[in-house]
């Protein structure tokens, strides 16, 4: 992870620096400077990750220095040093991942890294299903053995599937439930660069275009026809931003 910090306060770019350095190995510091002019530059060159910005600076401040940046989406991570917690409701609107103030605290510090690199791993997914949403399916029918034979089913009429042991059940739009004689994860991997379809949950896989509701208290998703499937906790982050 490739990290600049941008702070006309010395002191607190040598913490933010050693803690980075000893805690946080995977970020690589590239570059410090002390006011947004600076940081501009750095920016272009370096092509950072992430962003440590102090707020209050001269020349150029921090908010000054994202304007000056002239986009709606940051091409790195936000983070806001500053010693001033008025300025935090603005710093969000920057849609900052975090606000650290100081003096800058060690624990909070290696939190901040922590909760950067969720971010990093949810975006790379998200990037992921986006790019296969704009390739094209080259066949929208899934086979399913059962102990008759085989089964074409259109994907489109899957609603959910539920793990059943060593079996998976096909929850569908038309038809009666339907049983395959394969488990859960043999479905997942056949399925895992279909945008339409989500792993919810050990025991459910999700058609995303038939969500009608999200119940976050009982962490169940409600589907056409009624159908609810369970969310794992794990998985709540990634599938609100795939259905907001």
């Amino acid at each position: 992870m490739k990290a600049i910090i941008i702070d006309d306060e010395a002191p607190c770019c040598k913490v933010i620096e050693h803690v980075l350095i000893k805690h946080c190995p995977q970020v690589q510091v590239l570059a410090v400077c002390h006011d947004g002019i600076e940081g501009l530059n750095a920016i272009s060159k370096f092509q950072p990750d992430v962003v440590f910005l102090d707020i209050e600076m001269p020349r150029m401040n921090g908010f000054q220095m994202l304007e000056a940046l002239g986009k709606n989406d940051l091409p790195f991570s936000l983070v806001f040093t500053t010693a001033y917690d008025q300025f935090a409701v603005k710093a969000f609107k920057f849609s900052a991942v975090d606000y650290l103030l100081k003096p800058i605290d060690n624990e909070e510090l290696i939190a901040v890294v922590q909760k950067l690199e969720r971010h990093q791993t949810l975006y790379a997914q998200i990037q992921h299903l986006k790019d296969k949403i704009h390739q094209q399916t080259p066949f929208d029918k899934i086979s399913i053995a059962t102990n008759k034979g085989l089964i074409f089913i259109n994907l489109a009429n899957i609603i959910t599937i539920e793990a059943d042991g060593n079996y998976s059940t096909f929850h569908l739009l038309e038809g009666k439930p339907v049983i395959a004689s394969k488990n859960l994860s043999f479905f997942d991997e056949i399925l895992t660069d279909n945008p339409q379809f989500f792993r919810s949950h050990k025991q459910f896989i999700i058609n995303l275009t038939h969500v009608q509701e999200y119940l976050s208290v009982d962490s169940l998703i409600v589907l056409t026809n009624g159908l609810k499937a369970k969310l794992a906790r794990t998985r709540k982050e990634l599938f609100l931003t795939l259905v907001r």
